[in-house]
């Protein structure tokens, strides 16, 4: 399949493989957390200067450029995105190109995601016979959190540029090589954290009866909170509670007097989010009337659901040449999800799982790695959305 997708691809876009190469290597060399991708700011501004445009800088270490379209206005104008930030991962490679910056990674590919875009861009520079809409391309930060995608999103620019949708890629290593993904309605989940603290009374072990144990406490909220699930969601429902820290204690001979539990919670469905917040208090609640301790509950929403735009799906879906499959709905979460609040969006599921080549990594981990030659898949899909009349909206974009 991998080498059938890539040689299906047009000739004249084959010719961009090795400039693809460079870039995702170089990108990957300078991974920054968000709101702090300094130099990956300054290495597209670059980038795209020597093409000669000019790009604007969006919500500080953003980069904007629109393009005006070549079609007579006929075409509707459209929003590409690619996220920038990196990850806190020690990445385990030996290659020249691994990462720079000890201790981060473009362990999620957003190295591959703005390389995307840049040779989109480049196409567009190099090839003036190509028909296209006006496409404002965005480079955006700190999508791992804190959600780049909200400030951009409130900054003014799609309403300034006439925008009409949106458009963006996520790699998959549980999609095989060039394998096109995505479907109408919801795709990912929304998602909140919580941040728990439990407090008893410090004790000797030996004097259990003078204290107030918050580990036990603690134990007894989290196996009390996955009743939730199976007892007030609805059975098609799809969620997920998932406890991901619990650390309290001091020795092994005291009886400990507090306990700090985190966590996530993820749905499809605000109604069903809700009642999986408000069941999290009184499950707590009733904690601390069980066992006399007191607690302190912070839920903190993230991200919104992401919920593909059904007549982008329509418009979109008949583009794909090649290995394409509906995509299964996931618990991964992704701030994109906040720009579908503000126009319609279309995401999409890009395969780079390779056995033969060992890409079989997930996200997120210290292996994860893909061959270059699947962006050419998804620079071939962006420039036939371009050149496409899709459905259209002439709603205002806020």
């Amino acid at each position: 399949m991998t080498a059938d997708y890539y040689q299906k691809l047009p000739e004249g876009l084959k010719a961009y493989m090795d400039e693809t190469v460079r870039l995702r290597r170089e990108l990957h060399k300078i991974p920054e957390t968000g709101f702090n991708e300094t130099r990956t700011q300054a290495f597209i501004q670059d980038y795209l200067k020597k093409l000669g445009y000019e790009p604007e800088t969006i919500v500080d270490t953003g980069v904007a450029l629109f393009i005006p379209g070549n079609d007579g206005g006929k075409l509707p104008p459209r929003a590409i995105r690619g996220d920038m930030d990196g990850l806190g991962v020690t990445e385990a490679s030996e290659a020249d190109w691994a990462s720079e910056h000890p201790g981060m990674m473009h362990a999620c590919g957003h190295d591959g995601h703005m390389t995307m875009l840049l040779i989109t861009i480049r196409y567009i520079a190099e090839h003036p016979e190509y028909v296209h809409g006006p496409v404002l391309f965005i480079f955006q930060p700190a999508e791992e959190g804190p959600g780049g995608a909200g400030p951009v999103s409130e900054s003014g620019i799609f309403k300034r540029c006439g925008i009409q949708s949106i458009y963006a890629y996520h790699l998959f290593p549980f999609l095989d090589e060039g394998t096109v993904s995505t479907t109408p309605g919801p795709m990912m989940a929304m998602t909140s954290e919580f941040y728990i603290t439990i407090r008893g009374k410090s004790s000797h072990a030996g004097d259990p009866e003078k204290g107030i144990d918050a580990i036990v406490a603690g134990a007894s909220f989290v196996q009390a909170i996955q009743t939730v699930l199976t007892r007030n969601i609805a059975r098609d429902e799809t969620t997920l509670i998932n406890i991901g820290t619990f650390n309290g204690g001091e020795r092994m001979n005291i009886v400990p007097g507090e306990v700090k539990i985190s966590g996530t919670m993820r749905s499809y469905n605000q109604d069903v989010q809700e009642t999986m917040r408000s069941r999290m208090r009184e499950v707590l609640a009733g904690t601390d009337l069980a066992f006399g301790t007191r607690s302190e509950l912070n839920i903190v929403d993230m991200y919104p659901p992401v919920t593909n735009d059904e007549a982008l799906y329509d418009a979109v879906w008949p583009l794909v040449i090649g290995p394409r499959r509906r995509f299964k709905k996931v618990m991964l979460a992704e701030d994109f999800a906040m720009y579908q609040q503000h126009l319609p969006g279309l995401f999409i599921g890009l395969g780079c799982r390779n056995d033969e080549k060992g890409f079989t990594e997930n996200l997120h981990t210290c292996g994860f790695n893909f061959d270059e030659k699947v962006l050419l898949r998804g620079v071939d899909l962006y420039l036939k959305i371009l050149a496409s009349a899709g459905p259209g909206t002439e709603e205002e974009n806020n």
